[in-house]
C-alpha cells in the first residue's frame, strides 16, 4: 500500500523532516483563505505536486497532499460534512448524476460563502493507495466503475475504488526531494481522474485496465473566483 505522500514524491520523511519541509512549503504557499487564527495555504512543486496547509496562528493543524490537475468531471452541490469532507454529486452535461462522491477539497474554507447552487468544473486527483493492471483495453472492452466507498462508510471518508482506462501519463520529479511520481489520466465510469501513484508501483502504459482503490481530494477553480 502506498501511502498519499508517496503517490507525490514525498515518502520517507522522518517526522523532523517533515516539519522542516512543511514549514518550508508554507512559506512558499499561496493563501486561499483566511478566518481570525485560521488559514488555509497552498503549496504547489514544479511537478504538480501539491500540499494543503490548515494553520491556526503558527501552528500547522493539518497537511493533505493533492496534485495541479486539469478538470475532468462536473460537480454539483457539494456539502461540507464532519471531518473536513465533503459529499456532492458528479454529473453529466445534461445534468444528470453519474455518481456520487466523498472527497477533501482544497477550497473546502471557500465553499460557504458561495453562491449557490455550486455546480462546475471539477478536478478529483485520486492517491492511488492500492494500483493493479487488470490488462489491456485493445484486447477486450473493460466495465468501468467508480464506487464512493467512503461516502456509504459509517464514518465519511474520502476513499473511493475504481476501475478504468489510462489515456495519458506524465512522469514527474518533486524539485524538493527527488523522488518520481506517475500522474495517469484515468477514464473511469462518466468522467476523468488524475491518479498519482509512486513511480513504477506499478508500471503504467497507455491502454492500461486499472483497478484502483485510492484517496480523493477535487479542486473547484471557480471558488477562488
Amino acid at each position: 500500500m502506498a501511502s498519499n505522500l508517496a503517490c507525490i514524491g514525498l515518502d520517507g520523511w522522518r517526522r523532523s523532516d517533515f516539519r522542516d519541509m512543511v514549514a518550508a512549503a508554507r512559506s512558499e504557499a499561496e493563501t486561499i483563505a483566511k478566518d481570525g487564527e485560521v488559514g488555509v495555504h497552498i503549496w504547489t512543486d514544479v511537478s504538480g505536486a501539491r500540499l494543503i496547509i490548515t494553520t491556526e496562528g503558527d501552528l500547522v493543524r493539518v497537511v493533505t497532499p493533492t496534485f495541479y490537475a486539469a478538470p475532468g468531471a462536473i460537480i454539483s452541490e457539494p456539502q461540507a460534512v464532519d471531518g473536513g469532507l465533503v459529499l456532492a454529486e458528479l454529473v453529466n452535461q445534461d445534468d444528470e448524476v453519474i455518481t456520487e462522491i466523498a472527497c477533501q477539497l482544497e477550497e473546502l474554507a471557500l465553499l460557504g460563502s458561495a453562491a449557490p447552487p455550486v455546480e462546475g468544473p471539477v478536478s478529483i486527483v485520486v492517491l492511488g493507495n492500492s494500483v493493479q493492471v487488470l490488462g489491456r483495453a485493445d484486447t477486450h472492452v473493460p466495465e468501468l466503475v467508480f464506487e464512493p466507498t467512503g461516502a456509504y462508510a459509517l464514518s465519511t471518508d474520502a476513499v473511493a475504488h475504481l476501475t478504468g482506462v489510462v489515456l495519458a501519463i506524465e512522469q514527474r520529479t518533486v524539485s524538493r526531494t527527488g523522488q518520481g511520481f506517475t500522474a495517469a489520466r484515468v477514464q473511469t465510469d462518466g468522467f476523468q481522474v488524475t491518479l498519482c501513484v509512486p513511480a513504477g508501483k506499478p508500471a503504467l502504459s497507455t491502454g492500461d485496465i486499472l483497478d484502483v482503490t485510492g484517496y480523493v481530494v477535487a479542486s473547484i477553480p471557480a471558488l477562488r473566483g
